[in-house]
């Protein structure tokens, strides 16, 4: 069972073409972003197995695979991120998986409740995430104390929190940052994340079960499911869309999420 969770995976070729990648990208940061990019538009975040379908969530690697690439669902942070981390290892990247605590719109210090990943390049790192679902760069971050840069558009800044932790803020529309999540940078095995992943995916209280979350990146915006609204961002255009029953839901996630496991 835990061996499994850090298999490699068999068939790279048929998970880059799920991330409309035709070819295999360089182990330098414009290949690392080129795949967060493809990962973060064409697989979508999603929560569907603990807020409508019921189901448990696994993590081991021929699982994820199953799921991700053969059945064209999504996932959350301990499914998305453990499969890209495996596939950025057998690329040949220096990829680890690290505990991550949410802090947007908060006045205290949650728990490690997020599955996030630095890359190693060099003498330097890099903090990507593809599993978030929310304000996450569509690109690999500098981690170095008061780094900022734009990454497609929108402008992301690092800063140290502590002797071990890591603040990423993001510039909101009108100038001002927003702490989103911390972050360390010491190595975790996929099993640490077991525990984590039990209590979001199980706990009545978790957001991940009392509603629906789906999220997908365009090239000018987003789509996403929050409860029961269905919205769409291009540019400074949003529409949103009430979903009124299981069957409008699964309408909106077969037409525009393309998930249309029932």
């Amino acid at each position: 069972m835990y061996e499994m969770m850090d298999e490699p995976i068999l068939k790279i070729e048929e998970y880059l073409a799920r991330l409309g990648m035709g070819e295999k990208p360089g182990t330098d940061l414009a290949g690392l972003d080129a795949l967060i990019w493809a990962h973060q538009t064409h697989v979508p975040f999603e929560d569907l197995n603990t807020s409508f379908y019921h189901e448990p969530v696994p993590l081991d690697i021929p699982a994820l695979y199953e799921k991700v690439v053969v059945k064209r669902r999504g996932g959350y942070c301990f499914e998305l991120n453990a499969l890209f981390t495996r596939l950025l290892k057998d690329l040949g990247f220096d990829a680890r998986s690290v505990f991550c605590r949410v802090v947007r719109g908060r006045d205290f210090l949650p728990p490690s409740l997020h599955r996030g990943i630095v890359v190693k390049m060099g003498e330097k790192l890099y903090f990507c995430d593809v599993g978030f679902g929310g304000p996450m760069p569509a690109g690999a971050l500098m981690i170095e104390d008061g780094w900022a840069g734009d990454v497609r558009g929108e402008r992301f800044q690092i800063k140290r929190f502590d002797e071990h932790w890591w603040t990423m803020a993001r510039e909101d529309r009108r100038g001002a940052w927003e702490d989103i999540l911390q972050f360390n940078t010491f190595p975790q095995t996929p099993q640490e994340f077991i525990p984590a992943n039990h209590m979001m995916s199980a706990d009545p209280e978790s957001v991940f079960v009392k509603r629906v979350m789906v999220n997908l990146r365009t090239p000018d915006g987003h789509l996403s499911i929050d409860g029961d609204t269905f919205t769409r961002r291009a540019g400074d255009d949003t529409v949103r869309e009430p979903i009124p029953d299981a069957e409008a839901l699964r309408h909106v996630l077969k037409k525009w999420f393309g998930i249309t496991y029932y």
